[in-house]
């Protein structure tokens, strides 16, 4: 079996919640590995690929994102179609754990991204959603593709089912008063253009905004924002909550992280929390 063929199975075969990530990952490692026989790939040639992309500048992170997909590609064949002879020359390579990009702005630069999203903007959606982003934690998926039906203004909540989630597990996610705000400016607005829209960020009849990249992009330049991506708001979220005091469980929580080593990243940003445990030994 080719490259082609291992991937074409897996991407057919599986409901991807991140088909967007897959679908780059797989732009990526097709001039390098397509047309290529699995069973002559080796390891040297999987290393071949991390220095090709090392050289063009390409973080840790992206790397191991675009080969953990190759190697899912190639365990799924290997498990669903019985080809224990297919080899998987990306498993165990030891490329070692990348580190999670946490990058977060503070309360000010939040403002001035919010008033920078209003400007020269024929809706309100841009704003509204980086409200949301900063005071839910939510994925930008999660909020782009949400319901009216799953949000209640009255209790303060939102809900998602597993198939709304990236790990397939239910949450609710409460509202503070800002996310509550961002909600009924959205509603009012869509009572107006869309008075029927099953989509918080409707735009006309039953379609909904799916990108915010261009836009958010232009906001933060107009903010003099550097290096911000929109999944660096949920990033801000849990920063922000860290240094309030906020315990990582909670956090994790919140974010619908399925383990606490994912939410661990943040633990930096709170050394009040190691100061404060050493001093209760002086009460010892």
């Amino acid at each position: 079996m080719v490259f082609e063929e291992v991937v074409g199975i897996y991407l057919a075969a599986k409901s991807h919640r991140s088909k967007q990530r897959d679908l780059y990952s797989l732009k990526r490692l097709q001039p390098y590995f397509g047309g290529r026989r699995l069973v002559e790939l080796r390891r040297a040639d999987v290393r071949a690929y991390v220095t090709l992309r090392q050289g063009e500048g390409v973080s840790q992170a992206t790397i191991h994102r675009e080969l953990r997909f190759f190697s899912a590609a190639i365990n799924f064949v290997r498990l669903e179609h019985d080809r224990n002879d297919l080899p998987n020359p990306v498993a165990r390579l030891g490329l070692g754990e990348a580190s999670g990009r946490v990058r977060w702005i503070t309360r000010r630069e939040s403002d001035g991204l919010i008033v920078a999203a209003s400007q020269f903007a024929r809706r309100p959606h841009l704003a509204n959603f980086i409200r949301l982003a900063l005071n839910t934690g939510c994925r930008k998926n999660e909020l782009l593709r949400l319901e009216w039906s799953r949000v209640d203004l009255e209790k303060s909540i939102l809900w998602f089912e597993p198939e709304h989630t990236k790990n397939a597990k239910r949450r609710t996610v409460p509202l503070n008063e800002a996310a509550v705000v961002a909600l009924r400016d959205q509603r009012r607005w869509l009572s107006v253009n869309v008075p029927r829209a099953n989509w918080v960020f409707a735009v006309n009849g039953d379609a909904r905004l799916t990108t915010i990249q261009k836009g958010f992009q232009a906001a933060c330049d107009r903010a003099g924002i550097e290096d911000f991506r929109v999944h660096d708001l949920r990033h801000t979220f849990a920063s922000w909550l860290v240094m309030a005091g906020v315990s990582l469980y909670v956090v994790k929580e919140l974010l619908g992280h399925s383990s606490i080593t994912v939410t661990e990243r943040y633990a930096h940003l709170a050394p009040h929390v190691g100061r404060s445990a050493v001093q209760l030994l002086l009460d010892v």
